[in-house]
């Protein structure tokens, strides 16, 4: 009996165990896969396998979406860190870019919200 040498990050997670890590369905697996926020490998079968990143890349655009980017914003984002790739300073630069984003979107809110507070909108 041998025992293997792959690592589990490279072992190839499938539909469900990507979506159970990430917190999605795994219909969302698949809507991210077709956006272009994951990739998979085929197996010699035709299912679907993904690296561990999968899960960080599902979890940033959950949260890019929360903030209101849209998929395409997060696919561009992501884009700019190479699968696989443990360097930190992308990731937060990422992390970063969700922070902006959030920061102007409540500036945004509190603009509307003051708005409305002095009745501006109704006066045009």
């Amino acid at each position: 009996m041998t025992t293997s040498t792959r690592s589990p990050l490279d072992a190839g997670l499938t539909v469900g165990q990507v979506a159970s890590k990430a917190g999605v369905s795994a219909n969302a697996v698949r809507y991210y896969e077709r956006y272009r926020i994951i990739t998979a490998e085929r197996t010699a079968g035709n299912a679907r396998r993904f690296t561990i990143d999968a899960v960080c890349r599902i979890r940033l655009a959950v949260a890019a979406q929360r903030v209101g980017l849209s998929l395409a914003e997060s696919a561009e984002i992501l884009a700019e860190i190479p699968p696989m790739s443990s360097d930190l300073e992308q990731w937060s630069r990422a992390g970063q870019r969700l922070v902006d984003a959030g920061q102007a979107r409540i500036a945004e809110l509190a603009a509307v919200v003051d708005e409305y507070r002095t009745l501006a909108f109704i006066r045009g």
